[in-house]
C-alpha cells in the first residue's frame, strides 16, 4: 500500500509543479490539501472495505467495495481532479479546490467519528 501511494504522489508532482503560468503556490497548496485528505479518506475506505461490521456511503463504491475498487476509485478521482483543477479558468478553479476539499474533509471527519482509524 505504501508503494502505491508513494508511486501516486510521484506521478501528481510533476503535473503539479510544471503547470503552466496560470498555476501559482497557492493553487498547488490547495491541491495538495485536497489530495492530503484524498489520500486519508482512501486509507479509511480501504479499513472500511476491510471490516465488515462498516459499510460504505459512496454510492459508486457500493456498500462493500473490493479493496481493488477503492484503490481504483481514489486513484482514478484523484487524478482526474488534478486534471480538472489544472485545466480550468483561475476563476473556477478555486471554487472547485474548495468545495472538494470541504467534501472530503467531511467524509474524513464522519469516518473518524464512528470510529474508522487508519493503520500505517
Amino acid at each position: 500500500m505504501r508503494k502505491l501511494l508513494i508511486s501516486f504522489l510521484i506521478c501528481l508532482i510533476p503535473t503539479l509543479l510544471f503547470a503552466e503560468n496560470t498555476w501559482t503556490k497557492k493553487d498547488t497548496a490547495y491541491q495538495a490539501t485536497f489530495l492530503i485528505l484524498q489520500t486519508v479518506d482512501w486509507l479509511q475506505t480501504k479499513e472500511i472495505a476491510r471490516n465488515p461490521r462498516y459499510y460504505e456511503q459512496n454510492p459508486i463504491l457500493g456498500k462493500y467495495p473490493s479493496q481493488n475498487a477503492v484503490d481504483f476509485y481514489f486513484l482514478s478521482t484523484a487524478i482526474a481532479h488534478s486534471a480538472v483543477a489544472y485545466l480550468l479558468p483561475k476563476e473556477y478553479r478555486r471554487v472547485w479546490q474548495c468545495v472538494f476539499i470541504g467534501i472530503s474533509a467531511h467524509c474524513v471527519a464522519r469516518n473518524y467519528h464512528i470510529g474508522i482509524r487508519i493503520n500505517f
